[in-house]
């Protein structure tokens, strides 16, 4: 049986030979406004240099410690992806040979890092095979597959010749992030109701979210983008980001990329569901999936999980071509929880 990756997969490479090699010169030179991943299908958009106010005011509503505001500067432009990696991007990379279509009629072990929901239930408990959600974000993904992923795409640019001058394929920094979510903003979200407020069903706040409180994931880009031309910068899955998990350091900062050393890894955005559920009692409330939800969707709110982390439905990633940064690699100590 063909392979639908290998079908996708040569669809993607036919619809980007046509790249003209101005097209390359203007990523290289870093004026390109958009540039689309050969081979992937992976759009990204120009993010300018600039500076920010990270983290959040103390009045604002569901506001968390760890949220100091503070001077950011992003000194160099970057590419991000305008959509998080989708299922489809991620196995075409990582999984190129993989017989999915065979694998959806067996049972048995599945192969690391399958998304969640490329697995449809069957009698109720089962897990049986299903097609795959070629266009919904790739989740249940380790922080290491996702730099893994990252670094397979910068190899095969950087033979290509494809790449800006000290530049690479990675996961953006948490302050990147943040940055390319507000676009200038300093609102609790990029999208505001005219009037304000606190509504979270307003439809200018659900435009924007992505499917909060539907119980699963949805195709990426079928929201409202923000300013910048970023989908699902709320909502649908969290995103790792490069930084270990810690306080804000005091006062202004420059590109910065985190602690050096920690347990967690950062991920932003919120999600679908997930961590709304487990907060403190009176800091959301429960009956209401999209209030409890929204305050882990704002453009300040921090979560992180363990980076090997492989099997949550929640949690995905979104990928910036940056300058190349130094990683604090993992501390080997045992786990708190």
């Amino acid at each position: 049986m063909k392979s639908t990756i290998a079908s996708v997969l040569t669809f993607m490479m036919l619809s980007s030979s046509a790249m003209a090699a101005d097209d390359v010169a203007q990523l290289k030179s870093l004026t390109a406004k958009q540039w689309t991943v050969p081979k992937l299908d992976m759009k990204m958009v120009l993010i300018p240099a600039g500076s920010f106010t990270m983290g959040s005011p103390k009045d604002e509503a569901e506001r968390r410690g760890d949220e100091t505001q503070h001077e950011v500067t992003i000194a160099s432009p970057f590419y991000m992806g305008i959509c998080e990696v989708t299922q489809g991007q991620y196995y075409g990379v990582m999984y190129p040979d993989y017989d999915h279509d065979s694998w959806q009629y067996a049972r048995g072990p599945i192969h690391d890092g399958l998304a969640f929901f490329y697995r449809k239930r069957s009698g109720g408990r089962d897990y049986k095979g299903g097609p795959l959600l070629f266009k919904n974000p790739m989740e249940c993904v380790t922080w290491d597959k996702a730099r893994e992923f990252c670094r397979i795409i910068t190899e095969r640019e950087s033979k290509a010749g494809r790449l800006p001058e000290g530049y690479v394929y990675r996961l953006p920094t948490e302050a990147e992030w943040e940055y390319a979510c507000r676009t200038g903003g300093k609102t609790p979200y990029n999208v505001m109701p005219a009037g304000g407020g606190t509504n979270y069903k307003d439809p200018e706040y659900l435009d924007s979210f992505a499917n909060v409180g539907e119980g699963s994931t949805t195709p990426v880009g079928t929201r409202k983008p923000n300013a910048w031309g970023l989908y699902d910068m709320h909502g649908n899955v969290y995103e790792w980001c490069l930084d270990w998990y810690g306080l804000y350091p005091e006062g202004k900062a420059t590109d910065p990329i985190g602690p050096s050393e920690g347990k967690k890894r950062v991920a932003r955005g919120g999600c679908f569901n997930g961590p709304a559920l487990f907060a403190p009692p009176g800091v959301i409330a429960r009956s209401d999936s999209y209030t409890g939800a929204a305050p882990f969707l704002r453009s300040a709110s921090r979560y992180r999980f363990y980076p090997d982390v492989d099997f949550y439905a929640i949690l995905g990633f979104r990928v910036v071509l940056a300058k190349d940064v130094p990683v604090a690699e993992a501390v080997k100590e045992k786990r708190d929880d």
